[in-house]
């Protein structure tokens, strides 16, 4: 009786067929692990294009011993994810390090380049370093470990992973639904934001999206360049929004987020906000006592900030990462105005005076705030 080929297996049993393919890639490893045990310097000097070709052979020769057809097993490496296509659903990432060990960096997480089609992918893993060259093939997202940056998000590769430790479990998803996610990468910034927090770190990932660019050259915050003022302007609104810390005098995030979104370094955050003398008048009304300096900021800047509040779409990606509060709320205006005049009568300096601070009647009404001039 004929043997029917892995296409007809995975349409009436796709396990079988899964398995079909496991065994066909451990067929592959052993004999590539047996050709480089015999011949010891068969393969220690493979370039990554070499060793993708003798995959693919190695391949074609085992395939009779398995439902898989060599004439539908192709080389496709180059502009296209997965290296090898083995009966269209199929496919192999050959990746390799000429060192004595079992890590390497992999594949872009975007995976534009992945062909459709293919729905199980293996990692053909050649450690070339040693006494001789090693093979291992498991399945690709158990052996991705991390995430990492070169000139955009790209897995790390380790071969020797346990259950439970692919990048995917510490994420708390699955390879497959972070691939197809529409929002991979926002979801991998928040990841590793989440797990600095949660270790005590102030870092930010400094990559962004797919979706979004960032200038080629820094720049420093200032104000004495005219070229610069509107910028500044929709970038002070949308940190008063996502970084109420602000007014505790927390300045970390800010700067690091000004830096990996806007190219801009920003060495002076506090005299920007805090220094410049403090609010006495509201309307041309003398105040009853004087009020911090960023008080007088956040008025300065209600239009945009309401803007941005009525508008969350506008920034709903900032939000996502850093305010998810305010997306899930009823009002996302309401919301934050009243968290601000909590956080301001609560600064030391106002808190004293005993006498609560109408904040948001004034930023409702967008009163005009004044600073006296210095002499």
């Amino acid at each position: 009786m004929q043997q029917q080929n892995i296409i007809e297996i995975r349409l009436n049993n796709i396990e079988q067929a899964d398995k079909a393919f496991r065994d066909f890639m451990q067929l592959t490893e052993n004999e590539l692990n047996l050709r480089a045990k015999q011949n010891k310097g068969l393969y220690q000097k493979c370039s990554a294009t070499e060793l993708e070709a003798i995959t693919e052979s190695i391949l074609k020769e085992v395939s009779p011993q398995t439902p898989f057809r060599a004439e539908h097993i192709q080389l496709v490496s180059g502009a296209k994810f997965p290296d090898i296509i083995a009966e269209k659903h199929y496919g192999i990432e050959v990746k390799s390090t000429e060192k004595d060990h079992w890590t390497s960096t992999g594949s872009s997480i975007v995976e534009s380049s992945r062909i459709t089609d293919v729905e199980r992918i293996y990692m053909m893993f050649g450690k070339l370093g040693g006494e001789y060259a090693e093979f291992k093939c498991r399945p690709y997202q158990d052996v991705l470990s991390e995430i990492a940056v070169t000139h955009s998000p790209r897995y790390l590769i380790d071969m020797t992973l346990g259950e439970g430790q692919s990048i995917f479990d510490k994420m708390g998803t699955t390879y497959d639904q972070l691939r197809t996610s529409p929002n991979k990468i926002e979801q991998v910034r928040k990841y590793y934001r989440d797990k600095a927090k949660s270790e005590g770190k102030q870092e930010m990932p400094w990559w962004l999206s797919e979706n979004e660019s960032v200038k080629m050259n820094l720049r420093l915050w200032t104000t004495q360049n005219a070229q610069y003022n509107e910028e500044n302007k929709r970038i002070t609104a949308k940190i008063f929004i996502l970084f109420p810390e602000i007014l505790n005098s927390q300045y970390g995030d800010i700067a690091m987020w000004l830096c990996a979104r806007y190219s801009i370094v920003a060495h002076n955050l506090r005299d920007v906000f805090s220094a410049g003398g403090q609010m006495t008048h509201i309307d041309g009304k003398q105040l009853a006592f004087p009020l911090p300096h960023i008080v007088y900021e956040l008025l300065n800047n209600a239009k945009r900030i309401k803007f941005y509040l009525k508008n969350p779409q506008v920034i709903k990606e900032e939000l996502a990462e850093f305010r998810p509060d305010l997306l899930t709320a009823n009002d996302p205006y309401a919301y934050w105005l009243k968290q601000i005049e909590t956080m301001i009568n609560n600064i030391s300096s106002v808190k004293k005076h005993n006498e609560i601070v109408p904040f948001a009647e004034w930023f409702d009404k967008e009163v005009v705030p004044y600073v006296p001039t210095k002499k």
